[in-house]
């Protein structure tokens, strides 16, 4: 059917005004568990130095009645350390842009403040987590922190060691095991989601739920071993590139920030009709026993 001919119809009228709702949706992946779960001290120097020690193993110990006490020979501590890592954000607003009317924000400066802020605090998840060597850095390299990849080096299990295999409920207790040999404890797994949903198909999980509550439970978030109860963290940073691959056992109060310089916001010099923030934080991860960690690698994840 044709429209009457005169109609004024909105194709034709340039002078409708926009429909731009108020609002600013943003549903990038934002995940800083271990940033939030972890302790925090100070670094004083650009390598962060702590010692480490081990008790000796247990053996047969009886001595004769009224004999002499011999002291054994005493093994010091030895010393470990980490590099601190600079992180930055920086972004300029110019006057012009804060003046404007703007949807979804009324100040540019507040709002990329914030977003910012965000990005910084998964820059360094990533860092603390995924960084797998120390960089010392120079004038010319910037230095970089060793992460929990990197760290774990003795409880490592790779399945037969072929390569590109699924996760398995035997892998997952195998370096349980290699831990507990070690004298680790640890409390929570840290995975991405394709490896989260090989946790949930374990045929040895039970998932208890009343009838009436007429509910499927398929997810796995507590997984009870025979070397003690894991939270599995279902994690965005291992979700990139090598990580996806690997499945980290972890005990918490093993691994600590430390701070050369908490984040902070800093408007910088006006050097024109623009107002210039950097956000600046420098730190580095303590690993105060790799033993009490360990890790799957080599996992298939399709």
């Amino acid at each position: 059917m044709a429209v009457p001919t005169n109609t004024l119809v909105s194709y034709s009228d340039t002078t409708i005004r926009e429909d731009l709702i108020d609002v600013i949706t943003n549903i990038s992946p934002v995940d800083t568990w271990f940033l939030s779960n972890t302790g925090s001290g100070k670094a004083t120097a650009r390598y962060h130095e702590w010692p480490v020690d081990s008790l000796a193993s247990p053996g047969a110990n009886a001595v004769l009645e009224g004999d002499d006490a011999t002291a054994s020979a005493i093994t010091p501590p030895t010393r470990t350390g980490n590099y601190t890592q600079i992180l930055r954000k920086v972004f300029q607003i110019s006057d012009s842009q804060e003046a404007f009317d703007k949807a979804g924000r009324g100040s540019d400066l507040s709002y990329q403040l914030e977003k910012h802020l965000t990005e910084l605090a998964t820059d360094i998840e990533y860092a603390l987590i995924v960084n797998s060597t120390a960089v010392s850095g120079s004038a010319s390299v910037a230095r970089q922190m060793k992460g929990v990849l990197g760290w774990i080096t003795t409880n490592v299990t790779t399945g037969t060691g072929t390569g590109s295999e699924p996760l398995t409920e035997s892998m997952v207790n195998d370096n349980l095991q290699l831990i507990w040999s070690q004298g680790g404890k640890p409390s929570n797994v840290i995975v991405g989601a394709f490896q989260k949903r090989k946790f949930d198909s374990f045929t040895t999980n039970t998932r208890d739920i009343a009838a009436s509550e007429k509910t499927l439970v398929a997810a796995v978030d507590v997984y009870k071993s025979s070397f003690g109860t894991l939270m599995v963290r279902l994690h965005h940073q291992m979700q990139t590139s090598a990580p996806d691959t690997v499945v980290i056992f972890g005990d918490m109060k093993l691994w600590r920030k430390a701070w050369a310089r908490p984040v902070k916001p800093e408007k910088l010099a006006r050097t024109g009709s623009s107002t210039k923030y950097m956000i600046e934080a420098e730190l580095t991860l303590e690993s105060r026993q790799e033993k009490g960690s360990g890790k799957i690698t080599q996992l298939t994840t399709s």
